[in-house]
């Protein structure tokens, strides 16, 4: 990869267990959520981002009226790793009031993929949150 080129990409994220739930609270009927950690797993069409996951959660939710659902913004840090090397960086990202995600996420690569930046959008259309996460995005080739 040259300095200052780009490699798109598409990837899924699947949920594969919790390591500490965090801490849930709920004033004034809102629910919030701080510090949830879990593990994911990344399937790529760029095998630099093939791996364990490990996304640190957090939210402030509201419930939407006469629904199930809640809303509101979401946000974090991941690391992500594999045999070539690392990622990691912050994300943030909505949950609408139709219990659908949207997310954006930014980091850097370590060892293997040192000098590397990762930008990624992703979604999941559906309210169920163990279903998966459809991602696209670029890996920037920084030159240092």
């Amino acid at each position: 990869m040259a300095a200052g080129s780009k490699t798109d990409f598409t990837a899924t994220e699947t949920w594969a267990y919790d390591i500490d739930p965090g801490r849930e609270f709920y004033p004034d009927g809102r629910f919030h959520l701080r510090d949830s950690v879990g593990v994911f797993i990344w399937e790529a069409d760029d095998d630099r981002l093939d791996g364990a996951n490990i996304v640190v959660v957090n939210w402030n939710f509201v419930w939407m009226p006469e629904s199930v659902f809640v809303s509101g913004p979401i946000w974090g840090s991941f690391f992500l790793s594999n045999d070539g090397g690392s990622w990691e960086g912050s994300w943030t990202g909505v949950r609408d009031e139709n219990g659908f995600s949207y997310f954006h996420y930014v980091g850097h690569g370590r060892g293997g993929y040192e000098g590397l930046q990762l930008r990624a959008w992703g979604e999941r259309l559906t309210p169920d949150g163990a279903a998966p996460e459809d991602f696209h995005g670029t890996i920037l080739e920084t030159g240092g």
